[in-house]
């Protein structure tokens, strides 16, 4: 299960008042999660996969505990299920030690035409399979 240290940003105006520049908006939390599902996905597959053009995101359920403010957030990438055309993933955003978020994102495998799923390569299942266990601290 990767772990990224990324940082939360959102998009206040430079005259926001202080209780508006520190809150950090779901879809910029959402951002956060695309940009360590994608690192996670690249470190393990290599040329195996490219996110960008290679696959679509289907469904994100998303769940807050608490506030997330502008700064550092821990992020983990946890593989939940590997199914023959897409990939669920658990991810958590923790701040100051305590977890904040919880997204579950679906992803799917697309054939070159962008328009129809495709079935994973056996080479790819076994670079998912590392998702599971490895431990990537950044």
């Amino acid at each position: 299960m990767p772990r990224y240290t990324l940082p939360l940003r959102n998009n206040a105006t430079p005259d926001a008042p202080a209780s508006v520049s520190r809150h950090v908006p779901f879809y910029c939390v959402h951002e956060a999660a695309a940009v360590a599902w994608k690192r996670a996905l690249v470190e393990a597959c290599g040329d195996l996969l490219d996110p960008v053009t290679q696959t679509a995101v289907v469904n994100v359920v998303s769940n807050f505990g608490r506030e997330l403010f502008t700064g550092a957030a821990d992020v983990d990438v946890t593989l939940d299920r590997i199914g023959t055309t897409s990939l669920t993933f658990l991810i958590t955003l923790h701040q100051d030690g305590v977890q904040a978020a919880e997204l579950t994102v679906v992803l799917v495998h697309l054939d070159s035409s962008r328009v129809n799923s495709a079935p994973w390569s056996p080479e790819q299942i076994a670079a998912f399979e590392t998702l599971r266990d490895a431990r990537a601290v950044a």
